[in-house]
């Protein structure tokens, strides 16, 4: 069961990521305090930015995601990425329709300026951008789960749809810039990539408090295990 109503209007929340004992970068999730209109449908605006700091500034990155999201069903109408990684741009707008079943992907072309569409796509039902996915985590009621059971999730992301097993794996407690904290741990078992060292390479916790804010996301990457903390 999925309660949207423990969204907070303008909720800002910033994090900060680090590799060993190197910072390297921060984030930013803001949820607008307006509602909008895509087509018939009510949604949430949520920004998330990313960028390197400290000694990762040798690769330069700015990247930024919005998503519309729908009040009701947490499901993504439309979404659009900015991404600048060292000389890779790319400008892309993603519009889904759930009817069809279809995610109309287009980039920006620089010499005419305008968004041309790249292709349509295959999507499963209910699909969901990164950022709704995980708004489906702090609005899922986790308390309503056991150890080792597991919900899914209907992702789409780089130009594929596909179905994420996300397994609860109870309570902890962790130590945090905000002292210690009792959290859910959540565990998705990711698409195989070239950045993830394995599917269960991604570890969530979220506060169990009212807020159910994300305090943490472990990563085990190829290069090393990122860590991102929620900042005071």
């Amino acid at each position: 069961m999925i309660d949207n109503k423990k969204v907070v209007y303008g909720e800002t929340l910033n994090y900060k990521a680090t590799w060993g004992i190197f910072t390297i970068g921060s984030a930013c999730t803001k949820i607008d305090k307006t509602l909008y209109r895509v087509g018939s449908r009510i949604c949430f605006k949520i920004d998330v930015t990313g960028q390197t700091n400290g000694l990762a500034k040798l690769f330069y990155v700015r990247d930024k995601w919005t998503s519309y999201i729908d009040t009701a069903s947490i499901t993504t109408h439309t979404s659009s990425r900015s991404i600048r990684e060292g000389k890779y741009e790319l400008d892309e707008q993603i519009h889904f329709d759930h009817q069809t079943k279809k995610a109309e992907v287009k980039v920006y072309n620089k010499k005419t300026k305008t968004y041309l569409l790249k292709k349509l796509y295959d999507t499963p039902e209910n699909i969901r951008d990164v950022i709704a996915g995980f708004m489906v985590f702090r609005l899922v009621d986790l308390s309503a789960y056991k150890k080792g059971e597991t919900f899914t999730i209907n992702g789409f992301y780089e130009d594929e749809g596909y179905q994420i097993s996300v397994i609860y794996q109870g309570i902890e407690t962790i130590k945090t810039d905000h002292g210690m904290m009792q959290c859910y741990k959540v565990k998705p078992l990711v698409p195989k990539n070239h950045v993830f060292n394995g599917r269960d390479a991604v570890s969530i916790w979220l506060s169990t408090n009212s807020s159910t804010s994300i305090i943490r996301i472990r990563v085990k990457m190829f290069v090393g295990n990122v860590q991102i903390d929620l900042l005071k």
